[in-house]
């Protein structure tokens, strides 16, 4: 019999929450059965006529759920949601109830695996418990888990940080998955490269990407001479601000915004590319990334990468898979940049690294394996219905 799953997401999977299709797709493919279900759908209107229906129907499993988390509004919501969402899931039947971040997603998961008697999981990220401030009712969730995972070996160290006591709550890494694509060796190039050397980034234009570092970097490369053209595909709060920092600086012709597009369309703006850039760097609130899928994507197109060591960057790009610059330096970025195009050789060398250590660590494949062993193993030791 395949083991059954229950995915709490938050909302619906976003555009840049592809890692979370993919790895539902890994899993239904290594034969699990994977439901996924939203806490919340809508805005805030609807949020409130979750919230009014619980109080209405089950105003003492409300309060009692509630006072459980003790997480201000977040856990009343995260209350109400569990409610709405019980009996839908019970009809799955799931073996484990499984959350993808370890804020509002983790709260109704804790709560489902209280009423449906389930073992629960969840997996941490980033910006899921860096920007949550509430560090008690953070622990509280996850002292409440049968197992945790981690994107990163950084993330659990972050979490340390944050007074998660991880002696006692038990972990692993799980990597975010990606699409999987992981090209064979390319050909050498036997001419010359023609037209402008083309830089890629596909990623939300906020201030943890680290986008106006790589437009200055830009900038200095055509101060320089170097031909090149950086196309950015997503779209953000600081959209604005970063074209209107290009038209001021003349760069229009070499820098263009393709906005929000299809993420098939983003992933074919890798074909041919001559360098993926992604700055990285921790955002004035905190905010900061993981190990981002796009630096992934690449690395299993053979692109070559150039990106900060921040977070768990490191335990995917290293010296002898890409380039590394510090955060918010675009003058070594700039530098970077430029020794990618001027050693192909080296660049194809660390290219192929570090697609190797794509294949090898980072593949959806390898993730489902991690997922359906602790999967299994706790619902051996803890069978659905067993008490918590």
């Amino acid at each position: 019999m395949s083991l059954r799953v229950a995915y709490i997401l938050a909302r619906p999977v976003g555009v840049s929450e592809t890692f979370i299709d993919c790895e539902v797709r890994a899993l239904r493919l290594a034969g699990a059965r994977v439901d996924v279900f939203p806490a919340l759908v809508g805005g805030r209107r609807a949020a409130a006529i979750l919230f009014l229906a619980a109080l209405a129907r089950r105003p003492l499993r409300l309060a009692r759920h509630a006072r459980a988390l003790r997480y201000g509004r977040r856990g009343w919501l995260a209350a109400a949601a569990a409610i709405h969402l019980a009996p839908i899931v019970a009809r799955a039947r799931p073996d484990v109830v499984h959350a993808h971040f370890v804020n509002l997603p983790t709260a109704v998961a804790v709560l489902l695996g209280d009423d449906l008697g389930l073992p629960v999981t969840a997996t941490a990220h980033a910006a899921d418990f860096r920007l949550d401030r509430d560090s008690p009712a953070l622990r509280r969730r996850l002292n409440r888990l049968d197992h945790l995972f981690v994107i990163s070996a950084d993330t659990a160290r972050q979490l340390g940080d944050r007074g998660v006591p991880l002696n006692r709550v038990p972990y692993r890494v799980v990597r975010a998955a990606f699409d999987g694509i992981v090209l064979p060796p390319l050909p050498a190039r036997t001419l010359p490269p023609t037209g402008p050397a083309r830089l890629v980034t596909v990623a939300r234009l906020i201030g943890k990407k680290g986008i106006d570092t790589a437009v200055v970097g830009v900038a200095r490369l055509v101060a320089a001479g170097r031909d090149v053209a950086y196309d950015v595909y997503g779209d953000g709060p600081l959209g604005p601000a970063l074209r209107q920092v290009v038209t001021d600086r003349g760069l229009a012709a070499r820098i263009t915004f393709h906005g929000a597009v299809p993420h098939a369309t983003a992933l074919a703006a890798l074909a041919g590319a001559d360098v993926a850039v992604l700055p990285c760097r921790a955002d004035a609130n905190g905010d900061l990334d993981g190990i981002p899928v796009f630096l992934m994507e690449a690395a299993g197109r053979r692109v070559p990468v150039v990106t900060t060591a921040v977070s768990g960057i490191p335990e995917l790009v290293d010296e002898s898979g890409g380039w590394l610059v510090p955060p918010g330096d675009p003058e070594a970025l700039a530098l970077a940049i430029g020794q990618v195009l001027d050693a192909p050789q080296q660049a194809a060398r660390r290219s192929t690294a570090l697609a190797e250590r794509v294949a090898d660590e980072f593949s959806p494949a390898v993730q489902a394996g991690r997922l359906m062993t602790t999967w299994s193993g706790i619902t051996r030791a803890r069978p659905a219905g067993a008490p918590r």
